[in-house]
């Protein structure tokens, strides 16, 4: 470790220091007390990689901060995997956190990131009431967090989600760009708020509830499950232009293009327009029936839309270009489909077993002869001649 010119990237890769923080080792600890007491200088910048590392070890998403690129992400990612396999010490003492609703995990997130995010003001200011924090979950990654009110919210592949340390006793805002699913912690007194792009807002008290809203889709979906939500549009004025309030197994759809909303209903039956082709029924991926038994049974199209946070993926009657889409954010590899009329085959699956990208194309090329190479980090896919 050098002393002088200090850099985040210094702390975050010397493993020292990564022991230090994520075990509590004794030797390591006595090791950083001393230095920091010696180097005082490096106050604010062993603090704000001391929380880093917490914040992505409870997380597994780098938050959005320029220092921290997505190689020293990756490192620190791999090295948190060894300490936690080599962990001799009994849960309750581990500083790693897995995923999960601990509220150890959120204490990390509260008093850590007021040294994570670079904001003029806010470091080294643990005094102060609230801070806006943001997090960025990268392809192929999800995660799992709990807000201060207790509201749990999945993060989906490539999200980008913003959230005060405290909410206010009035209301409860956040922002979504990405994919997320909430369940909402009820305050008659104050309502969740879902701020998205193009001047939606989606408004709730308490409820379980979808929000995709991907900036390069066409289209933002809400799906809810359970409770009631009203999806709002606004002018540049915020006064609403349009209201639609929702019940279980509703989804509504804005398309920004023509900016129209449609809302699509659940327990109607599905269009009688038949796939161009089905994948064969396996172990790893399986066509279902809608069963209407009671009121907790989901039918298909309603099992996809939210079925990404339990780690299963899952297409119904979509194209090969939407599920090419879904794969690579899942994934978090590039892909490539170079025939159009491929792109427009239709298929339905799900995969509950983490199968990977090859798996699935294999599986796939049972019903449609296709063919796939890797070129530059990016699969690229066309049609078996």
């Amino acid at each position: 470790m050098k002393d002088t010119n200090f850099d985040i990237t210094d702390f975050i890769l010397n493993e020292s220091f990564q022991r230090y923080v994520l075990n509590h080792n004794e030797e390591d600890k006595k090791y950083w007390e001393e230095w920091i007491t010696e180097n005082v200088e490096a106050t604010s910048i062993f603090h704000e990689a001391e929380s880093m590392i917490s914040f992505i070890a409870a997380r597994k998403v780098i938050p959005k901060n320029e220092s921290i690129s997505n190689e020293v992400f990756e490192k620190l990612l791999s090295q948190i995997k060894k300490e936690d396999e080599n962990q001799i010490e009994e849960e309750s003492e581990r500083r790693f956190i897995s995923p999960g609703w601990y509220i150890a995990a959120s204490i990390i997130i509260l008093v850590g990131l007021f040294f994570i995010f670079d904001v003029p003001g806010l470091i080294n200011s643990r005094s102060q009431i609230s801070q806006n924090l943001e997090i960025f979950v990268p392809k192929g990654q999800r995660s799992q967090m709990l807000l201060p009110d207790g509201t749990k919210v999945w993060l989906n592949s490539g999200t980008i989600f913003k959230y005060p340390s405290n909410f206010s006793s009035h209301k409860r805002e956040v922002y979504l760009e990405g994919e997320a699913f909430f369940n909402v912690t009820h305050n008659k007194r104050s309502p969740f708020l879902v701020h998205i792009k193009n001047n939606l807002t989606v408004k709730v008290l308490g409820t379980e509830f979808n929000v995709k809203c991907y900036n390069d889709e066409r289209v933002v979906e809400t799906t809810l499950i359970k409770g009631s939500v009203v999806f709002s549009k606004k002018d540049n004025d915020n006064n609403v232009i349009k209201e639609v309030n929702l019940i279980p197994k509703e989804k509504v759809t804005y398309d920004k293009y023509i900016q129209k909303i449609t809302v699509t209903k659940f327990d109607i039956p599905a269009s009688s327009a038949k796939a161009a082709s089905v994948v064969p029924v396996s172990t790893a991926i399986k066509t279902k029936t809608v069963e209407n038994n009671n009121e907790e049974e989901n039918c298909d199209q309603l099992e996809e839309l939210t079925s990404w946070k339990d780690d299963a993926l899952v297409f119904q009657d979509e194209t090969f270009e939407n599920i090419s889409i879904k794969m690579e954010r899942w994934f978090g590899i590039a892909i490539k489909v170079q025939d159009n009329n491929l792109k427009q085959v239709r298929f339905t699956g799900k995969f509950i077993n983490k199968e990977s990208v090859y798996q699935i194309l294999d599986i796939i090329n049972r019903s449609e002869p296709i063919q796939y190479t890797k070129k530059n980090n990016v699969i690229i896919i066309s049609r078996k001649r």
